[in-house]
């Protein structure tokens, strides 16, 4: 919760018991009380009787607010007031200031007047939060009470609330203290002053009475206006206003209603404001005339932008951020140097920050008396590097009148160097003319050229030379140096000369660097050899910690240092006068003392040497950064930035004036003790005396000091002051090497989009700064020789593979060498990211898919992806997901069979879009792309091959409906349960080849077969290129004899009788008997949609004269009308008239309809055997025995009494070359397709015989009955 705000004043209660009783005394019925505000005190009185013996409540104080708190129902309800913004008034606060009568009557009423201050009520007022409020405002007064025993004793209290007093005794009328609670009264302002104050911004009260003066008295929320001038003259300083604001007197902390600004915004001199609680202080804060500008300016001094900051206070703080680069005139510029001047000192250079420095954007200064600018300095941003300096003298002696020096530069640009040229100089000239331009040559140069500076007058001279280079790109850089010659101090007799100098320069960085792959001590490769895209490099450069050059001159010479040396001499000699006459008259001479004083004083020169040292050059550069350039690395080059580096800290000072170094020694005139001179009878002479080892006794010792140079704390050049001879100074400590980890950066992957090149070559560039620079210094640059090149190759390997589908290869003689692709069937592709490479470190036999954009593979013929619905035209790259190693495609059934090559590409990430290609893997970096040439062959199928009808009457309703029908039942004996590729079909026993006793489904035919001299209907389907007219299919019958247990089955022989003919074997060259099918029979239910569909599809292959309508009708006739030989008893060819075109021709777009269509074939055929066959086991010679044996229908050689088993061997003829079987349905060397639809190689009968078959068996048919049981001898059905 939060607490409300208030302020409790309450004072202790110290005073006596009868002070409290004078105060206030007890009431007994006492009448509402009179309560005012009154210029700013509250006022109130209360009039009461005398004092009782009864319990009474006494007002001890009031709680005042600014809203009501009290309900105006009969039962007058109040909250606390002390809950929220109040201030309370209590005990001492409240002070007794009349009494009437006084002193009082007893037993006649007595009006006391109280009051509480101004000052402690409007603090009070302040501190509650009331400061806003105006004169004639509402305030709600609520009593501070106490109950009081008969003697005045406080029995309890104080109360602050109505309900509080009201329950502390059983008064009598409880209702009567209403009247001192929520009590309405207007508040009625005192006059608070209201003073205007103008001071600095640094605090400092401008006391001139026309701007810090009293403005008046005047009442809260009374409007006051007040103009503030703009400028005030004080103490010869011009100061302008900055900004104003009100302050309340209450606290004086606050700024109130600020307006800054005063050139755009005119509230800050003109004010309108009311008057505070306690009164106001108008105040306007001016600031000294101290002009700061941002001054943006070339080298040379020309300027290309000014920036007006204001008017400061000498020592207040500004502050300026450079932009880091600037346009002006349609150039752009970049800054190189930022530093501070002040306006009375114009050419001193203050607090210079160089390009690459931390605060070279940021500057922050205390203004200086006069005004400071910030100065930038630009120039045109270049890839060109130029360092210059003009090294001569600092000073020199009065008399000099021309001073030699040099002007020198160096050059570096990543690029040739080609010319420089001086494009300014001033208050100097060259020795050699000619030296204002010349060539230049080589990626780094540098010239010194002589100078003369002429010095004829003046106490100083500034030189100032600017130098453009330019390379062989047509770049430019430049530089400009400045240097000042002084001339000797102006006492006289100043004799300082140049002593010795002390040089010392390591600005041979000794930098080097390499790139490695990482991890550093662990590297995966060799980057001279190879290293892959993707993987990461580590950069690591060394160098010399700092590097410096220094110039240590000493400065030597004499003064002379004039001083007089006197002596007062006192003379005394006696001279004789005359005298009065003696006895006799004759004249005398008396002797008269005389003396006279002569003050000597002679001039001597007394000469003091003095030597002391100068640091007229100090550069000390701390190590920045280096940068490598490779073609592997991000962006072509890498910057690393000095890691866990601390630069040489660098104290040093420098002053060129002979004052700053020199102090004279303080001397005053000699004056000799006096000496007296007599001279006896005439005045003597003084005598002559040479007082000049008094002279040089008076004079001590020049006071000399050195500059100050302190290296990382050692002092180098010690600026104590000595006598004489500053000690010389000493050496700069040879830098150290850099720790290995200081420059040094890893992680740096190579973009994957650079293309394989070998030993590219490395480039760098160390940078130091300037930490120090005393005459002359910039940041500098060294190239770093001899980093390694990168070869950068990116490997991939391709060992793709197509599955051989063997296990569905029925093909007589399998291609050697070339995976099986079978129609109508997945195959898969595996395309491998591992395999062996380059045998160099990182690369071997191992997995690249790292390295892997992408992996193809390109099919001759159309494809499908595994889903078997998104199809995949012919010669098109597809691309295969890097992760995964095979994927799976589905050969159409369209596709011709045949010998193909299928094409694997591996792309590395890093391939461009011309490329090139090498085998199994890109061994020569040339190369982005590693291929595979796969050989395969597309097979097609012979499979479902099935009896679909027996001329034998007993099996007439298996396949038919009814007796006499032509309707199917859809009952047809298969060679097994399962379908082509050994999926369950759904069929079941019986309807499983072969026909044996058992196939017949009804229960009283358990030994029904097929009777001799009835043919069988059957079909056979072929998938592939069996759609042109010279494609069969095959079929070879072998016989086979069982008894009818199922035991001693062995091959056999059929014999059969043909007219006069006795005793035919089949196969023989009597067998001529000829087999005559025609397709469209009526119980062979061929579909005329099927059929219609073959001779349309026939008709768009082949062509034929005619329509394709005419067409249609012929071979639909042909198919109904005609009789095709298909063979004998020895074997069957189905030729293509009897063959149906069974595929889908819902192919997707783009695909031949008519081929789809005839991709899968249906084969149409029957078979019989003989109606009277005559079996003997096989190779008997029927005809020996008939020599030897009686031979008749009825001889005991033939096998009577069990089945003649037929079997078939099927195989697919393409082109008529039957001397090469194209496919096997169960002979093939890889595929038993007899096996693979599912064939079982033995049955139990009903009887329980069992029975082995052979692949291939198809029917059983009864060796002892024939169909001429069934319509006699001569029956032909």
């Amino acid at each position: 919760m939060r607490k409300p705000k208030f302020i409790r004043i309450t004072l202790s209660m110290l005073l006596a018991c009868s002070f409290l009783l004078s105060c206030f005394p007890f009431l007994t019925n006492a009448a509402t009380p009179a309560v005012r505000v009154d210029e700013g005190k509250i006022k109130f009185e209360i009039t009461s009787t005398a004092a009782t013996s009864s319990i009474r409540y006494r007002t001890v104080g009031w709680t005042v607010r600014r809203d009501q708190l009290c309900t105006n129902t009969s039962s007058k309800q109040c909250s606390d007031p002390r809950n929220g913004s109040h201030a309370s008034f209590v005990n001492q606060q409240v002070r007794q200031v009349a009494q009437n009568p006084n002193p009082p009557i007893p037993g006649e009423p007595v009006t006391t007047y109280y009051e509480v201050s101004e000052d402690l009520v409007t603090d009070g007022m302040w501190q509650a939060g009331m400061g806003d409020i105006k004169d004639n405002d509402d305030l709600y007064l609520y009593a501070i009470m106490v109950s009081v025993d008969g003697n005045g004793n406080v029995r309890k209290g104080p109360f602050y609330t109505l309900e509080g007093i009201k329950n502390a005794e059983p008064w009598a009328h409880p209702d009567d203290l209403d009247d001192y609670f929520g009590i309405h009264i207007p508040y009625r302002s005192a006059n608070f002053p209201v003073d205007v104050v103008a001071k600095t911004v640094g605090g400092t009260i401008l006391k001139q009475p026309e701007v810090t003066f009293h403005k008046g008295d005047y009442k809260v929320g009374e409007t006051i206006n007040h103009e503030f001038p703009a400028t005030i003259e004080d103490n010869g300083k011009t100061y302008s206003i900055v900004r104003s604001y009100l302050s309340p007197k209450k606290d004086l902390t606050q700024k109130s209603w600020l307006q800054e600004n005063p050139d755009a915004n005119p509230k800050v001199r003109t004010r309108s404001f009311t008057v505070a609680l306690g009164g106001t202080d108008a105040i306007a804060e001016y600031a000294e005339n101290n002009p700061v500008k941002a001054i943006y300016q070339k080298e040379d001094g020309t300027k290309l932008k000014e920036v007006d900051k204001g008017v400061y206070e000498t020592g207040e703080e500004a502050n300026y951020t450079f932009d880091p680069q600037l346009t002006s005139g349609g150039q752009t510029y970049e800054i190189v140097r930022t530093y501070i001047t002040n306006n009375k000192k114009p050419d001193e250079k203050l607090f210079i920050q160089e390009k690459g420095d931390a605060n070279l954007l940021e500057r922050s200064i205390l203004v200086g008396s006069g005004g400071s600018n910030f100065v930038g300095i630009y120039k045109i941003p270049s890839p060109i590097t130029v360092t210059s300096r003009i090294d001569a003298p600092n000073h020199v002696d009065a008399s000099v009148t021309s001073v030699d020096g040099n002007f020198v530069f160096e050059a570096k640009s990543p690029v040739p160097l080609k010319t420089y040229e001086i494009t300014k100089i001033e208050n100097a000239t060259f020795v050699t003319p000619s030296d204002k331009s010349g060539s230049l040559s080589g990626l780094t140069a540098s010239k010194s050229l002589p100078i003369k500076i002429p010095f004829t007058s003046g106490s100083s001279i500034t030189v100032k030379i600017t130098v453009v280079v330019k390379d062989t790109n047509g770049n430019s850089g430049d530089s400009t140096s400045d240097h000042t010659v002084r001339k000797g101090d102006s006492d006289g007799g100043d004799t300082s000369l140049p002593g010795t100098s002390q040089q010392a320069e390591a600005m041979d960085a000794t930098a080097s660097a390499i790139i490695k792959a990482d991890s550093r001590g662990a590297e995966r490769f060799d980057v001279l050899k190879g290293i892959p895209t993707s993987e990461s490099l580590y950069v690591n450069a060394s160098a010399k910690a700092y590097l410096y050059r220094n110039t240590f001159t000493e400065v030597k010479g004499s003064k002379s240092y004039p001083i007089t040396v006197s002596r007062t001499y006192t003379l005394r000699w006696t001279e004789y006068v005359p005298g009065p006459p003696d006895s006799e008259g004759h004249s005398t001479t008396v002797p008269v003392s005389r003396s006279d004083t002569q003050t000597v004083t002679q001039s001597y020169s007394v000469e003091r040497k003095y030597s002391y040292w100068l640091a007229d050059r100090l550069e000390v550069y701390g190590l920045q950064k280096a940068t490598v350039a490779n073609y592997a690395l991000p962006s072509g080059s890498v910057t690393l930035q000095a890691n866990g580096y601390t630069a040489p800290s660098v104290s040093a000072t420098h002053d060129a004036a002979g004052s700053s170094h020199i102090t004279d020694p303080v001397y005053r005139n000699v004056v000799l003790s006096g000496q007296t001179v007599y001279g006896g009878s005439s005045r003597p002479s003084v005598p002559s005396e040479n007082w000049k080892s008094e002279a040089e006794n008076a004079v001590g010792k020049i006071k000399v000091k050195n500059d100050t140079v302190v290296f990382n704390g050692q002092t180098i050049m010690d600026n104590r002051t000595v006598e004489e001879t500053a000690p010389a100074p000493g050496a700069i400590p040879a830098s150290p090497m850099i720790g290995q980890d200081v420059l040094y950066g890893s992680g740096f992957v190579i973009d994957a989009t650079k293309t394989n090149k070998g030993s590219q070559p490395s480039t760098g560039t160390i940078y130091y700064t300037l930490v120090k620079g005393i005459g002359g210094g910039s940041n500098q640059s060294f190239p770093i020789n001899g980093i390694n090149p990168v070869t950068v190759h990116t490997p991939v390997v391709n060992l793709a593979s197509v599955a051989d589908d063997q296990a569905h290869n029925q093909k007589t003689v399998p291609t050697a060498d070339r995976s099986a692709l079978i129609l109508d069937r997945p195959f898969t592709v595996t395309i491998p990211t591992s395999g062996p490479h380059r045998d160099i470190t990182g690369y071997g036999n191992r997995d690249y898919a790292k390295y892997v954009r992408d992996k193809q593979v390109r099919f001759p013929f159309d494809v499908y992806k595994a889903d078997h619905g998104t199809l995949i035209p012919k010669d098109t790259w597809t691309s295969i997901p890097v992760g995964q190693l095979t994927t799976t495609f589905y050969m159409p059934v369209w596709v011709d069979e045949g010998n193909y090559d299928v094409l694997f590409r591996t792309f590395a990430e890093n391939s461009p879009v011309s490329f090139t290609s090498q085998s199994n893997a890109n061994l020569d970096l040339t190369n982005h792309v590693a291929t595979q040439v796969v050989a395969v062959e597309v097979i097609g199928r012979l499979f479902d091959f099935r009896i679909t009808d027996i001329a034998d009457y007993q099996w007439e309703k298996v396949f038919r409906t009814a007796a006499g029908s032509v309707t199917p039942t859809g009952n047809n004996y298969w060679v097994g349960t399962k379908g082509i590729d050994g999926a369950a079909r759904g069929n079941t026993a019986p309807y499983v080849l072969p026909i044996r006793p058992g196939s017949h489904p009804e229960s009283g035919k358990k030994n029904v077969v097929v009777k001799t001299g009835y043919h069988f209907k059957f079909e056979v389907k072929t998938l592939g290129n069996m759609f042109s007219a010279g494609d069969g299919v095959k079929i070879t019958p072998t016989f086979y004899f069982v008894d009818k247990q199922g035991k001693n089955r062995q091959q056999v022989d059929l014999y059969y009788h043909s007219g006069n003919k006795r005793f035919i074997r089949i196969g023989s060259t009597e067998d001529t008997e000829q087999r005559l099918v025609t397709l469209d029979t009526r119980l062979r239910n061929v579909s005329q949609q099927e059929l219609t569909n073959t001779a349309s599809s026939l008709w768009k292959l082949n062509g034929s004269s005619g329509t394709q309508t005419s067409y249609v009708q012929q071979v639909l006739k042909n198919a109904a009308q005609k009789r095709f030989y298909v063979g004998g008893y020895d074997g069957v060819l189905l030729p293509s008239q009897l063959r149906t075109f069974i595929g889908s021709m819902q192919v997707p777009s783009g695909i031949d309809t008519a081929r789809a269509n005839a991709s899968v074939q249906r084969w149409f055929g029957e078979y019989s055997l003989p109606a009277a066959p005559y079996a003997v086991p096989a190779g008997i010679n029927l005809a020996e025995y008939g020599r030897t044996h009686r031979l008749d229908d009825n001889a005991p050689i033939f096998l009577r009494d069990g089945y003649i088993v037929v079997n078939f061997n099927i195989e697919t003829i393409r082109n008529k070359d039957i001397a090469h079987p194209h496919l096997q349905y169960k002979n093939a060397p890889l595929d038993n397709q007899w096996q693979m639809e599912g064939f079982q190689r033995s049955f139990v009968d009903p009887y329980g015989g069992v029975f082995s078959l052979l692949d291939g068996d198809v029917v059983f048919y009864h060796a002892d009955l024939s169909s001429y049981d069934d319509f006699g001898t001569g029956g032909t059905h």
